[in-house]
């Protein structure tokens, strides 16, 4: 069996003290001395536009190839009113590797003006460099990454789609080896036609069924453009969408791909050699234990109890709970939210953005949740209810149940914020991954993890043949008996763009196996490799 490139790369070791045993950790907020001065711009003066209130995502990718996760942040615009001076843009932080960022927009040539929402990063032209690309309230922008300046380049390419465009990423679901693009849209809404909405005397922003759904749309890759063959591909449901995944959930070989609508039931697309099936009412992923959709907000994937098989959680509104969909490996999920404690945690928080990330590098998949309502006067409707709410860490149990451990991961942790996206990287390439939230029409708070040194980890970078990016790899690391398996993927959580390496917590093993399933197919085994490192893997 052949061996890939073992490069490891600058190691860190935390400096803070490592936590008693059975702690769980704490996340500090560390926004301002990192540098990121930001704040988002949603429009808000008072006419109750339905977009104002779905905040921007986030991106972490290494655009300047140094090895570090820099950092972009979406932006909204101006809708009416008085015009802000300066208008508002979305920004890119370079990290300088020692903690801070420096804020690149205009060096870069990416502030972009349009109203911003989710983005995702890829080497789309496969010239090793990372593109970003960014779904709009407005025309999608494509950002070229020409060296470290970005053109954008949507409308020459044929991604730029005017309508409410959410979260979005890339894949190559036709095995061709060049990345493809899917873009979930919202609904049918426009300034011009902004209903007044009320629960009883407040005004407040309308409901989703007041507007209609929309159609996502699956851009396939054609080299110099790209082509809309939605409907010959078979995506070609009407939906509120707002989070999506892809990954493949049957183990066939190609990705699948997974949006959760908002208050309607959610779509399973079953790739089937380059055809999609949605087969969400067979496989279990359309509804939740009681047959009902719920609104569906962010999403991701994970195998939280390691049994080789990718997990589904899905956000929700509050008064619903969230959604934990098991994955039987026989091509069906089950919703086993009670089973797993998630009920009552979820109950009352309104969910955004959603990470399964072990950030206690205990070996199992842990769950933070970005919390924040979308009625600015709800408590003044339900007195149970706040906008500004706690987000949420949820400690998963060796992969049976999760204890949500908020109260005891710092005080910043208690912090109400009106949460949007959650992104997870290791940006200071420390071996423990932190965590940024978005916020409405607000700073980002950039949670730093300070779990320590106490447990061990690998961090694992893929580059692939074709496409470059490795996207839809599959990497497991066994120590001690315990085999983890993660998915290289794009998108995820709501409307943003996740560090691309893939981080595994080693518990207390300072050694461990890895096994990759590229996207060929070819499987590529490796030996016992040392814990605390970032390793590069290439492509035989």
């Amino acid at each position: 069996m052949s061996f890939g490139c073992l490069c490891p790369c600058l190691l860190l070791l935390a400096c803070s003290p490592a936590p008693p045993p059975g702690s769980p950790g704490q996340f500090t907020e560390v926004t301002h001395q990192a540098g990121i001065n930001f704040t988002h711009y949603n429009g808000a003066q008072g006419d109750y536009y339905y977009v104002e209130t779905f905040g921007s995502g986030a991106a972490f990718f290494d655009y300047d190839q140094d090895g570090w996760q820099d950092l972009f942040l979406a932006n909204g615009a101006y809708l009416s009113g008085q015009r802000p001076d300066p208008p508002p843009t979305s920004h890119l932080y370079r990290n300088r590797r020692d903690g801070t960022f420096a804020d690149v927009t205009s060096a870069t040539g990416i502030g972009h003006l349009g109203y911003a929402m989710g983005c995702a990063a890829a080497d789309y032209d496969e010239d090793g460099d990372q593109d970003l690309y960014l779904s709009c309230f407005g025309p999608n922008a494509m950002y070229r990454n020409d060296g470290g300046y970005f053109a954008e380049v949507g409308r020459q390419l044929g991604v730029d789609d005017p309508r409410w465009g959410v979260s979005c990423g890339f894949l190559d679901y036709d095995q061709d080896g060049d990345l493809d693009l899917f873009v979930v849209n919202y609904v049918d809404f426009s300034l011009e036609r902004n209903p007044v909405c009320r629960r009883g005397e407040i005004r407040s922003y309308c409901e989703p069924t007041t507007y209609e759904p929309t159609n996502s749309v699956l851009y396939r890759n054609d080299g110099q453009h790209f082509s809309d063959v939605s409907q010959e591909a078979g995506i070609t449901l009407k939906g509120r969408g707002l989070g999506v995944v892809f990954f493949d959930y049957d183990q066939d070989g190609d990705t699948d791909i997974y949006v959760a609508n908002d208050g309607m039931m959610n779509f399973l697309y079953e790739n089937r050699g380059g055809l999609f099936v949605e087969n969400g009412l067979q496989a279990g992923g359309r509804y939740n234990r009681d047959g009902h959709a719920g609104a569906g907000m962010g999403v991701d994937f994970g195998d939280f109890d390691r049994d080789g098989n990718q997990d589904l959680i899905v956000t929700n509104f509050s008064q619903e709970t969230n959604t934990l969909y098991h994955n039987n490996g026989q091509g069906h999920f089950e919703d086993i939210t009670p089973q797993v404690g998630l009920v009552e945690p979820s109950y009352l928080p309104l969910g955004f953005g959603v990470c399964f990330v072990d950030y206690d590098k205990d070996m199992d998949l842990d769950l933070f949740v970005a919390n924040g309502h979308v009625m600015d006067r709800i408590a003044e409707v339900d007195s149970s209810l706040l906008y500004a709410q706690a987000n949420q860490l949820l400690r998963n149990e060796e992969g049976r149940s999760f204890t949500d451990v908020s109260a005891l991961a710092g005080p910043d942790m208690a912090v109400r914020n009106v949460g949007r996206a959650a992104v997870v990287a290791d940006y200071d390439n420390d071996g423990d991954p932190d965590v940024l939230v978005t916020t409405e029409a607000g700073p980002p708070r950039l949670l730093r993890n300070d779990e320590g040194n106490r447990n061990h980890w690998l961090s694992v970078e893929l580059v692939g043949k074709a496409p470059r990016d490795a996207l839809g790899a599959r990497v497991a690391v066994e120590a001690s008996g315990v085999r983890q398996v993660r998915e290289r993927h794009s998108g995820g959580s709501y409307l943003s763009s996740q560090d691309p390496r893939l981080h595994f917590g080693l518990g207390a093993n300072t050694h461990a196996r890895v096994e990759v399933r590229w996207p060929g197919g070819q499987v590529q085994q490796l030996g016992e490799v040392a814990a605390d490192q970032f390793l590069r893997l290439v492509e035989p």
